[in-house]
């Protein structure tokens, strides 16, 4: 058999009353609690008792709930917080348009640049370029100029180090040998020879 559905209306037996009430109230707070332990807000519950209970139901403390309530009534009015939300909304908006037209103006760069390289190869070609602005066109001619120029300038700069260091090592062995030559025609060869011959001598003796 189902649970007979509960009449919503006043309890007018004083001792049932007091009952649900006892009940009710438990089972009030026991929610209370729950909400705010798993949800992690802040909440309060206050309850007038009947008649016989001459201190209404407060929780979780009086204090607790005299703070909880004092900032609720501390918060904005509706139209207040309706401006607040208009202002953020406002400077959202303006802070996408700004990112949309810097990136816009990114691809517009990017986009234009392709057109001014386009027709300046057309140019190289021998071709009648109409429509592009010449002026772009021969500043980035001049701009590629000038780096062909640097690189090349670089590769000379590299074809004359490595010159260099093979000089230096073409003229490195000729200076040994000269070394050599001077020592062995010295006299201080001869008689290192010398002496070399009498320290022979003396072991085989």
């Amino acid at each position: 058999m189902g649970r007979q559905k509960t009449k919503m209306s006043y309890i007018p037996n004083d001792t049932t009353r007091r009952r649900i009430f006892l009940k009710r109230k438990a089972c009030l707070l026991k929610k209370a609690s729950e909400l705010s332990l798993l949800c992690d807000v802040p909440a309060c519950v206050l309850v007038a008792a009947p008649c016989d209970h001459p201190n209404p139901v407060i929780w979780p403390s009086a204090l607790d709930a005299r703070t909880l309530i004092t900032r609720f009534r501390d918060l904005p009015t509706s139209s207040s917080r309706d401006k607040t939300r208009a202002l953020d909304q406002e400077a959202f908006l303006a802070r996408e348009i700004a990112r949309l037209k810097e990136q816009l103006g990114r691809v517009e760069r990017k986009n234009r640049e392709a057109e001014v390289k386009a027709a300046l190869m057309r140019c190289l070609q021998g071709e009648v370029v109409v429509g592009a602005d010449m002026v772009e066109v021969g500043s980035l001619a001049e701009g590629k100029a000038r780096e062909v120029a640097e690189r090349v300038e670089r590769l000379n700069g590299l074809v004359f180090l490595r010159e260099a260091v093979a000089e230096e090592v073409a003229v490195a062995p000729m200076t040994t040998m000269n070394v050599e030559e001077e020592w062995m025609m010295s006299g201080t060869f001869s008689s290192s020879y010398e002496d070399l011959l009498v320290l022979i001598d003396q072991i085989g003796s």
